[in-house]
């Protein structure tokens, strides 16, 4: 038979020696992995972790909606019929010859011809046709339900080898899964792929409909069929059932146990509409935030302030506003958590609410109720949750009887007695903070249960007179324990290549603004030989169109000569990256979206009428034609003003090209220490990420550029503070032009370069740090062997995870280039852009060369029998550490060169090459 699959494309034989022999991490390797969702709808982002996924085919599932390296087979059941299944709907009655008791399907007569006809022209061939060309074949042995003589059994195996030979015959290129089938494989091993069989180890009971463990005998009877599929060179599948339960609890041990008998395992819920285990364990990143608040999504509190520590763990906050129709049924393993974050308005659906949160606690999803809660949920759900509802009771006094350390975390908590509110957490629940009235009542006003955990206002957050804001309780350890976050590698969107990301960027603001010092050039002009020229790293710059525009269609007539002229100048050096920071220079987006024009509302570009075209698209077009070198075109929007661009003006830069950023901004300092001031990534305008600003520009330090003018040095606090003890954020010096008016402010932009120059920095542009900032939210994280596949990871190529998953084996690893401790004793993980990366992982690997940092991204990392190739692609001069090389000697572009004792390599050029061979 032709291998039409690369996983068929073994020898026989030594495919089975793999299955028997090799170690996990290996084994892993050499089969497909496999996931089975019969649910409607989209199947979860999850499945797109497997190699194979067997679905229910429907339009919200062809195979088109899954990935190119993906096979996706359509579920048809051949033996009997699908209740409610269209394609049975006119299945002819002599074709019935029983029920199925369980199940409730027809049984189907595979002896006689006019019943195979009907099963291949009006079953496999209509969904064929919808794109599926590879099919899961279920019920094979459901005649043994009704015909029990032996003649009677071999004229229904006789007919389904002849409906699975048609089925070849009509569709060569068909692959086919079929579910047991035993007594016809040696007739049809070689149509077929792979075969399932269900229940091993755990298995789900119709009748009884309940989880229960298989038999001892039937285990050994199911494993001995399955070492004959084996024998044919097949891939032997094990569908095993369990029961839902936090965080899907066992699944990933009763995977591992099916593998390690050299089976692929598939571990789901009864109906198979959970995330399940298989050889990979997808990781779900997905937190659903549930919130109340009426402002817009980015004042909220949940997103505000709730969306960084979780997106610093790994996980992407789903924000879903409770004045919007509720979600569709949440399925096990679909999320790592759900947060219902209530801000005091009132919840009108509570009886809906209550009912979408027992369904995700039945599917073992945690759950963690943030705010004022205690009227958004009906007394029913809180019975189940094993606590009574939250009462309010007057109170003379309020003392706090008891304190987790992660209380109290960045202000001391102060019990109010106008907020008191009887509660008792659950049994078995971590009680992080009890409240204690004179009269004795008790309030448990923050716990970690079985279920999740909670947090009642107001011991979440505070608000300060100057409006400043301080969280009482750590985030970062209320979400891991909360939802029982499993130690795992997470996407980093701050370092690369094992040192922390730098980047530079400036507003079109004040472009042609005066400098108030001799030689009185524009600022442009002084920032270009005065920052620029002189260090000569990464920067993005950007113009505001109105400024440059020639004549009376401009806002200065008379500097746009010479504002031009060094615009062409600044772009034209080879590390300036070009920037629009639009047409207009909109300061109020929503306003001027929404029709309004008043003074002040953007730039009075003469003529000019607002477009949300002209401003994400039109403005760069025009850069491109008038100011741009032929080598190079804006690669990204700057936003202006209050930095609120909708999904329209959003999705117009992404289909233009362009990247984007600006908003959010990371203002910590020592004036407001709190990571309250650090914000999320981004936020999402409907599909369309809005990258924000890794950093404050210098108005926030110049108190809107009133003075100080030399107030900017204090970024360099924010730098320090998002680095230790957390690295929360890259280092961007972000600016405009008018900081060159002034000496003072040019002085400051100068120190904090010469501050940047200490570090160990990997130096990009902020259009790369946008597409970073994309790929964060895309990455797919699994379980695999002894380690994590990573799939996706393609422009954020760094991991962070911490030390006790263990050190990388490079020499077993695919796409990882080496690993490089953290000041905060975490490891960065160097991946090296691949779209599918395996880190393997293990307690002490054999000695193997690595790269511990370099000061360019790895393009890509191939490992040999005693070294490795990399290839490095940055911006400035490439610097090299390595790892592990006693013995090695190196060759950087073409010529050899000796490895000093600390590892250190360096390269006049930009992109490097890289062998390292080692005796």
């Amino acid at each position: 038979m032709q291998c039409s699959n690369s996983f068929l494309c073994l020898k026989r034989g030594l495919l089975l020696l793999c299955t028997l022999f090799l170690p996990l991490s290996a084994f892993a390797s050499t089969l497909p992995s496999v996931g089975f969702y019969y649910g409607f709808g989209p199947a979860p982002e999850a499945f797109h972790d497997f190699n194979w996924v067997v679905v229910n085919p429907g339009s919200q599932r062809l195979p088109i909606a899954f990935s190119k390296n993906q096979q996706v087979f359509a579920y048809v059941s051949i033996g009997e019929t699908t209740p409610g299944d269209t394609h049975y709907q006119n299945l002819p009655d002599s074709c019935a010859m029983g029920t199925n008791p369980n199940w409730g399907g027809k049984i189907i007569n595979l002896a006689h011809a006019d019943c195979r006809s009907y099963l291949l022209n009006q079953v496999i061939d209509p969904i064929w046709q919808q794109g599926y060309h590879a099919f899961f074949m279920d019920t094979l042995d459901s005649f043994k339900l009704v015909d029990k003589s032996l003649a009677a059994q071999k004229e229904q195996e006789a007919g389904l080898v002849q409906l699975i030979k048609a089925i070849k015959a009509a569709h060569p290129d068909v692959q086919l899964i079929a579910n047991r089938g035993f007594s016809v494989l040696p007739e049809i091993h070689q149509d077929l792929v792979g075969v399932v069989a269900e229940s091993l180890l755990n298995e789900w009971n119709q009748g009884t409909r309940s989880y229960t463990s298989v038999p001892d005998s039937d285990q050994k009877a199911l494993i001995a069929e399955l070492r004959k599929v084996q024998g044919y060179g097949l891939p032997a599948i094990v569908i095993d059932y369990m029961s839902p339960k936090l965080n899907r609890q066992g699944w990933w041990e009763d995977a591992q146990k099916i593998q390690s008998l050299g089976f692929v395992p598939y571990v789901t819920d009864s109906g198979l509409t959970a995330v399940g285990a298989g050889l990979r364990e997808p990781m779900p990143r997905h937190v659903l935030i549930m919130y109340n608040s009426s402002d817009p999504k980015q004042y909220s509190s949940a997103f505000a302030n709730g969306a960084m520590p979780l997106e610093y763990l790994g996980y992407i906050p789903s924000f879903h506003r409770l004045s919007e129709p509720l979600p569709v049924k949440p399925r096990a393993g679909e999320y790592a958590g759900v947060i219902l974050w209530s801000d005091g308005e009132p919840v009108k659906d509570v009886a809906g609410i209550s009912h979408w949160l027992d369904e995700a606690k039945a599917q073992g999803i945690p759950i963690l109720l943030i705010g004022d809660f205690q009227d958004a949920l009906d007394n029913k759900t809180y019975m189940d949750l094993g606590m009574n509802q939250p009462t309010s009771r007057e109170v003379d006094s309020l003392s706090i009887a008891s304190q987790n350390k992660n209380m109290s975390y960045e202000m001391p908590i102060t019990a109010n007695p106008r907020d008191f509110l009887q509660i008792t957490a659950p049994s078995d629940s971590k009680i992080w903070l009890t409240l204690k009235s004179s009269a004795g009542d008790n309030e448990d006003a923050a716990a970690i249960t079985p279920w999740g955990g909670y947090v009642l206002s107001p011991y979440i957050l505070t608000t300060l007179p100057n409006k400043d804001t301080r969280w009482l309780v750590n985030p970062f350890q209320l979400y891991r324990e909360a939802f029982r976050l499993p130690e795992m590698p997470v996407p980093d969107t701050t370092t690369e290549s094992g040192r922390r990301l730098f980047m530079a960027h400036t507003d079109g603001d004040g472009f042609v603004s005066r400098a108030q010092f001799p030689p009185y050039h524009i600022a442009g002009e002084v920032y270009m030989h005065r920052i620029l020229e002189k260090y000569k790293l990464p920067f993005t710059g950007s113009v505001i169109v109105g400024d440059l525009l020639p004549g009376n269609r401009g806002l200065y007539p008379a500097l746009a000569p010479l504002g031009s002229k060094v615009a062409q100048e600044v772009f034209r050096l080879p590390y300036v990256e070009i920037g629009s920071h639009m047409w207009s220079h909109p300061f109020d987006w929503p306003a001027i979206e929404a029709g309004k024009d008043y003074p002040g509302i953007n730039l009075p570009v003469p003529g000019y009428k607002f477009s949300p075209y002209m401003e994400a698209v039109g403005a760069a077009k025009w850069i491109d034609k008038h100011l741009a070198p032929p080598d190079k075109k804006v690669a990204i929007d700057q936003w202006s003003g209050d930095c609120e661009p909708d999904a329209q003006v959003v999705g117009l830069a992404y289909s233009a090209g362009l990247m984007n950023i600006n908003g959010g901004e990371s203002t910590i300092s020592k004036k407001n220490p709190s990571i309250t001031a650090v914000p999320p990534i981004g936020i999402f305008r409907e599909k369309w990420l809005q990258v924000f600003a890794p950093d404050a520009n210098e108005d926030y330090f110049t108190n809107q550029w009133h003075g100080p003018y030399w107030g900017f040095e204090n970024v360099i606090q924010t730098f320090e503070m998002t680095n230790k003890p957390r690295r929360l954020k890259p280092i961007d010096i972000y600016t405009h032009w008018y900081s060159a008016t002034k000496l003072a402010s040019i002085s400051a932009l100068d120190k904090v370069y010469q501050w940047v120059l200490t570090q160990s920095i990997t130096p990009i542009y902020v259009a790369d740090y946008g597409h970073i900032a994309n790929n964060f939210f895309t990455i797919h994280l699994a379980r695999e062997g002894n380690g994590f596949w990573i799939g996706g990871a393609e422009d954020l190529r760094e991991l962070r995870m911490p030390t006790g998953l263990g050190t990388p084996e490079i020499a077993n690893s695919q796409g990882i280039a080496g690993y490089n401790p953290s000041p905060n004793g975490n490891i960065y993980v160097h991946m090296d852009g691949n779209s599918s990366v395996y880190l393997a992982l293990g307690k002490s690997p054999k000695p193997f060369p690595y790269i511990i940092s370099a000061n360019a991204p790895i393009a890509g990392f191939t490992s040999e029998n005693s070294g490795f190739t990399a290839k490095l692609k940055g911006y400035v001069p490439v610097q090299v550490q390595l790892g592990s090389v006693q013995n090695c000697h190196a060759i950087m572009n073409g010529k050899t060169t000796t490895i000093p004792a600390n590892g250190q390599l360096q390269s006049t050029a930009h992109s490097v090459t890289l062998h390292v061979s080692c005796s």
